[in-house]
């Protein structure tokens, strides 16, 4: 049993409290209740599988990546829960040139253009460009239909690594320089309190 999750009723993390189960020798079921809303899950729980209904919300994205994007990639990672990753990495792509755009790169450039442009402009580096190339083309793969023999399926694997890509990618455009920056505001508080 999974104990923590983000509840699906009230939208916070939260612990599980069991509040009873089944067995049938095979699968396990169990109620879980929220410790913030007191509203209860369903887990079953699988030789290979464990599952919860609702289904558990996802992890959120951090507040101080900027909200179109965030919002993006939010929906990414939503599509992710229920299994729908050509969706997911359609919008992961989605929220990559969101990046671009909120970066200065040009509307009016293909996504792989405005990646290059950030690279040239020493806005990232080769490797945050390789990262967001692997996002760009995945979430092609997604987006663009091909005959049945040509057409490269989005798997799970290929989702959940172009997901974790964004994220690292968001957080050294976006999270670890605002944290830096609240490092550096409560640095100078505090000293001009002592003086």
């Amino acid at each position: 049993m999974e104990n923590s999750i983000y509840c699906p009723y009230c939208y916070k993390y939260t612990y599980l409290t069991n509040r009873g189960g089944w067995s049938n020798g095979q699968t396990q079921y169990w109620m879980g209740e929220c410790n913030s809303c007191h509203r209860v899950v369903l887990g079953v729980e699988e030789p290979e599988e464990h599952t919860m209904y609702p289904l558990p919300l996802p992890k959120p994205v951090d507040e101080r990546i900027p909200e179109p994007i965030r919002k993006d990639f939010e929906e990414a990672l939503k599509c992710f829960s229920i299994e729908a990753y050509r969706a997911a990495g359609v919008m992961a792509r989605r929220a990559m040139q969101s990046c671009c755009l909120d970066k200065g790169a040009s509307e009016d450039k293909k996504l792989n253009n405005q990646i290059e442009w950030l690279f040239t402009e020493r806005i990232i580096t080769k490797e945050l460009k390789d990262w967001a190339n692997e996002v760009r083309l995945t979430g092609n793969d997604a987006a663009h239909p091909k005959k049945p023999a040509e057409d490269k399926s989005v798997t799970r694997e290929d989702t959940k690594e172009i997901l974790d890509l964004l994220e690292q990618f968001t957080n050294v455009l976006y999270v670890a320089p605002a944290i830096a920056e609240e490092r550096r505001k409560s640095r100078t508080q505090d000293k001009s309190q002592k003086v």
